[in-house]
């Protein structure tokens, strides 16, 4: 029997859906020595006309000491343009490699700003590949997960 696909990748960070603005928001803190990658789909609504900044950087366990490493282009201006799209980030352990000011830590986070009105977006990173066990019931969800259904109704 294949495996199923939150057997091999699963839900480790968010930022839940919100109006985010001018103050940076950030999923939760992802420690990378669990998984070979991790990706973050960004989620924008109705941006209202504003510049909009995906990106991810290194921090320590606690999500302090925050080093940008993975910036998206920013989503310029405009009243239309960013609205309901989506931005995917993807790191690998690799990325953390070589001891760098920016790269030295094993910690991740994802973070959105707008800059200056707000925008309704949201953030699901999946870590896919864990290292170590067999998947996903060595490294599950979040708790704030309330199910997840694979079963034929």
């Amino acid at each position: 029997m294949s495996q199923k696909g939150y057997e091999i990748g699963a839900l480790i960070g968010t930022i839940d859906p919100a109006v985010i603005t001018s103050t940076e928001v950030f999923t939760d803190v992802i420690d990378m020595g669990d998984f070979d990658q991790v990706t973050a789909y960004c989620m924008i609504g109705d941006s209202d006309g504003s510049a909009i900044v995906c990106r991810a950087v290194t921090c320590d366990s606690a999500g302090n000491n925050v080093a940008a490493f993975k910036t998206a282009d920013t989503l310029a201006n405009s009243p239309t343009a960013n609205d309901n799209c989506q931005i995917i980030i993807n790191v690998a352990a690799e990325d953390l490699a070589g001891g760098t000011a920016t790269t030295a830590d094993r910690y991740v986070k994802f973070g959105m700003v707008t800059g200056s009105n707000d925008a309704y977006a949201a953030c699901a990173v999946i870590g896919y590949l864990p290292k170590q066990g067999p998947g996903h019931a060595d490294y599950p969800d979040l708790t704030t997960v309330k199910e997840i259904e694979d079963d034929a109704d």
